[in-house]
């Protein structure tokens, strides 16, 4: 008589009690450190003493586990979104908020501070994609497919994926863009972008996914929020926040939203969940690296 072959699950409890213990409290600070400085070159006059703020937690570890480093990064960040706000990515905003939550981790006594780190992740990839569903409902543009329509025949991120599943060449698209900046100087009053009934397609495909998927996340973190000690559930949120990634950010790279998303992922585990955060790790780092997407990779590989 054969032996039943282990389930899934059950080569994830054994594939968790094999692996090292990766504790959050004490990489998810250095962690942050590399995702503002790779992300942060464009700040401007902040980034100076934000850089010189980051040697000195480098240089003195234990800094990094204080509530006041914390504060001071975020204040540092919070300064350079106001004086930004009109043009600031919302991965920014995200960034002082997750630099808050580890302000306010460090200044709790060390027995509730993994717990307090966990559920103010959970919190915050909730909200943050609730807000991002919410607005998707209310921009028209975006429900009609429009928006990907858009950033498929025109956005360089999107060039090879766009060309791999409409057909559309390579040059067309990168006539596109020349025509879009065309018509940004004002050199032109209207321009017609080449096209073909593909795009229609991936366009709906891609913004009733993206609404799904978001959606899903949103509820999965905010009842684990308000539901601790869930394992299950969040096992489940982890899964989806990896298929929001590898769906996501494979074809268009936004390395700073990516990265701490991965980090909120890493951050909200539970303790006995070892495999979900080196997954998340193994996630953050190849996002960090591969400034291309997947179809780029492809391409170039071919």
């Amino acid at each position: 008589m054969n032996a039943l072959a282990p389930s899934p699950l059950h080569r994830l409890r054994e594939l968790n009690l094999k692996l090292p213990p990766l504790a959050p409290l004490r990489v998810l600070p250095l962690l942050t450190i590399i995702l503002l400085l790779v992300n942060a070159a464009d700040s401007g006059l902040l980034f100076a003493p934000l850089a010189a703020w980051f040697a000195l937690g480098v240089a003195l570890p234990r800094l990094l586990r204080t509530a006041w480093f914390w504060y001071v990064t975020a204040t540092i960040l919070g300064t350079g979104v106001y004086f930004t706000w009109e043009s600031a990515d919302n991965h920014r905003y995200l960034f002082v908020y997750w630099s808050l939550a580890l302000c306010c981790t460090f200044s709790l006594p060390r027995a509730e501070q993994t717990l307090a780190l966990a559920t103010s992740s959970r919190w915050l990839l909730g909200l943050c994609m609730v807000l991002a569903a919410a607005w998707k409902i209310a921009s028209p543009d975006y429900l009609s497919g429009s928006f990907f329509q858009y950033e498929l025949l025109a956005d360089e991120r999107f060039a090879h994926f766009a060309s791999w599943t409409s057909g559309l060449s390579l040059e067309q698209l990168a006539e596109n863009r020349a025509l879009r900046e065309s018509l940004v100087a004002a050199s032109l009053s209207e321009v017609q972008l080449h096209s073909t009934s593909g795009i229609d397609t991936v366009a709906q495909i891609l913004t009733w996914w993206t609404l799904g998927i978001e959606g899903l996340l949103a509820a999965l973190f905010l009842i684990s929020a308000i539901l601790r000690h869930r394992p299950r559930l969040v096992m489940i949120a982890n899964l989806a926040l990896l298929l929001f990634a590898a769906t996501t950010f494979a074809i268009a790279p936004v390395r700073g939203f990516g990265g701490i998303l991965m980090l909120l992922g890493l951050a909200q585990c539970e303790p006995e969940q070892k495999a979900f955060r080196y997954a998340f790790l193994a996630a953050f780092v190849l996002m960090q690296l591969c400034t291309l997407p997947l179809m780029d990779l492809l391409a170039l590989l071919g």
